[in-house]
């Protein structure tokens, strides 16, 4: 008996023995999945380097990344990504987002973070199987608002006719039909939003001096028309233009800033609802008045130039600048039969296209143009001296 448990005993020291050899590759192939296996010594210099993620770009509610990454051995990469955490060392047992991988390296977005938080993020990259991370980052998201200071009024959502009302006859074909429309509650910036803020913006943000992130264009900087400048390592506003409605901005770069905010774009739906003073709905042409030199700058009164916000009549909401002064962009592809199939509850525009919605007229249109109804569509790439935009944050 004795010799059969010293033989069984030497067994189980030579089967360990053997793993403690292989153990560490044997686990990570076990549950390739799970981050922890990752940790191992082994894995993590000689193998695969992943760089600390670099910080592109943030707001209230979102942060993206970017990450190299060499891989000296050759392995089979099968993806990567970014976990993140309010904890240190975070894994895909935490929050994480699955991409892409390039030959050297990947980009992504992380999404749904809180405002004011700390995080802690690091990137992972499966290959043959297994998880190696690289370095930790640590990030804080912005404030409610940090720099750009915007108020935001409160719409209460309802239902309302949308398109080629009475008051506004003889209007264009993509107008029609009127149709039914119901939108939810949502907060809008009675503003344009004004130079002095998008400054704000373009210096909290991964923005080159040109005006561009990556090889997209967000605000033409170079343009002579432009509003704003680079100077002394940063953005400005042109002397005297600080509250003038900031043009020459993309629909990328409109959208990036109500990004870095916390909301988007209006949806022209929304865009819609709120120039027309929203429950409350009265039968005007403008937005606020059938007198567009009341509540508008148009070629009649503006000298063919950009005001300040907010120094003609609001509407019945108190917004400001809904009809004239400048274009405003919307979160919508254009579609010209769109009103034909819109959805009646919350309409967010055709699901792709090649242009997006602008509303409202500008400061060189007529008055036919900044009627409250009237549609116009431009390349979300596309940068002009009156085109400019407000932000929406959705309720709930």
């Amino acid at each position: 008996m004795q010799r059969q448990y010293t033989s069984l005993l030497f067994f189980v020291i030579l089967f360990f023995s053997g793993l403690g050899a292989h153990g560490i590759e044997f686990a990570r192939l076990i549950d390739p999945s799970s981050c922890q296996m990752a940790d191992s010594p082994d894995n993590r210099s000689h193998e695969l380097a992943i760089s600390e993620p670099r910080l592109m770009d943030k707001g209230i509610t979102q942060a993206r990344f970017s990450v190299d990454f060499q891989n000296p051995r050759g392995r089979e990469i099968q993806h990567g990504g970014f976990c993140w955490s309010r904890e240190s060392t975070p894994n895909r047992k935490d929050h994480f987002v699955r991409l892409q991988v390039g030959a050297e390296g990947f980009s992504g977005e992380l999404s749904q973070l809180k405002k004011a938080t700390v995080y802690y993020v690091r990137a992972y990259v499966m290959a043959d199987s297994a998880i190696f991370y690289g370095k930790q980052h640590i990030f804080t998201t912005h404030g409610f608002f940090n720099g750009a200071r915007i108020p935001l009024t409160y719409v209460e959502g309802g239902t309302f006719q949308m398109g080629c009302t009475a008051e506004t006859n003889n209007c264009y074909g993509d107008e029609t039909p009127v149709h039914r429309v119901q939108v939810r509650d949502f907060r809008i910036s009675p503003y344009e939003v004004t130079c002095n803020q998008y400054c704000a913006f373009l210096n909290q943000s991964a923005i080159s001096s040109r005006g561009t992130i990556g090889e997209r264009m967000y605000v033409d900087i170079m343009d002579s028309d432009a509003l704003i400048r680079y100077s002394g390592g940063k953005f400005i506003p042109n002397p005297g233009k600080g509250d003038h409605p900031m043009t020459e901005v993309t629909w990328y770069g409109a959208q990036a800033f109500c990004e870095w905010l916390g909301g988007r774009l209006p949806t022209e739906a929304e865009w819609e609802y709120a120039a027309r003073g929203g429950a409350q709905q009265p039968d005007y042409k403008y937005s606020g008045s059938d007198q567009l030199k009341d509540v508008g700058w148009f070629n009649g009164n503006s000298g063919q130039q950009t005001h300040p916000v907010g120094q003609k009549a609001p509407n019945e909401l108190g917004l400001y600048d809904m009809s004239g002064n400048v274009w405003e962009w919307c979160y919508d592809w254009y579609g010209f039969d769109y009103y034909g199939n819109s959805p009646v509850s919350q309409p967010m525009g055709p699901n792709k296209g090649s242009a997006k919605v602008i509303r409202g007229g500008a400061w060189n249109m007529d008055p036919w143009n900044c009627r409250i109804s009237n549609r116009y569509n431009r390349s979300p790439k596309i940068t002009y001296k009156y085109y400019g935009f407000r932000l929406v944050i959705p309720e709930g």
